[in-house]
Formats: structure tokens, sequence, C-alpha cells
């Protein structure tokens, strides 16, 4: 391998991040709105049910995150790796890099199915 495998990663890991910000600001947006004493959205008949949901979402992004962020730390010490000449140890600490970055993109997954089932509480609470 050599030291432009790992560099390609840096883009698409700040990428990803940007993402993941951008999510947790809309759910730290809502949460505030729903908690928010005479809002509107403190008065449904699901608030409750929408908060857990909310809250497991928040958990998941921070999950992303940390996966999110250990990966961007292998893969530097991947390059200063393949920068001083150890290429064994590079692959392996690549290959574990990989695999934080993997869950990193399954917490995703989870949060976007979560989310999913929030916007069908939300139609559930605007219909009644």
């Amino acid at each position: 391998m050599d030291i432009t495998t790992p560099a390609i990663l840096f883009p698409a890991i700040s990428l990803l991040f940007v993402a993941y910000t951008n999510r947790l600001h809309s759910l730290s947006v809502l949460i505030r709105a729903m908690t928010t004493e005479g809002s509107n959205e403190s008065k449904t008949r699901h608030t409750q049910e929408q908060l857990d949901i909310l809250q497991k979402r928040v958990t998941y992004i921070k999950r992303m995150q940390v996966f999110g962020i250990l990966s961007f730390i292998f893969n530097l010490i991947t390059i200063i790796c393949l920068y001083i000449n150890y290429d064994y140890l590079a692959n392996y600490i690549f290959g574990f890099g990989l695999l934080m970055l993997s869950a990193s993109l399954f917490f995703t997954l989870l949060e976007t199915l979560i989310s999913t089932k929030a916007l069908g509480i939300h139609l559930k609470n605007y219909k009644s």
C-alpha cells in the first residue's frame, strides 16, 4: 500500500463529519422546541415517545462521531507508519481504521432507520 490509499479517505471522513454535525444540530433544535414550555410541540399526545426516539438518535449520532474520529486517527497513524517505513504495521492499522469507519456507517444506518420511525409518529399525531 502506498501513502495515497489512506490519504484518499481524509476528505470522505471530513464530509461525513459535516453530515453528522448537521444531523446533531437539527436534532438539538427540534429537542429544544419540543421541551420549551408553552410551545405547540410540547403539548402533543406523542411527545414523550418522540423525545425517547430523539434521545436514541442523539446516542447514535454520538457513536457515529466517536467511531468516525477513531477512523480518522487510525488513518493518520497509517500515514505516519507508511512515512517511517512500517508498512506491515500500517496495513493492520489501516484495516482497523476501516473497521471503525464501518462501525460509524452502521450507526448512521441505525439512526436513519429510527428517524423514519419518529416521522411516522409525527404523521400519526398530525392525523389525530
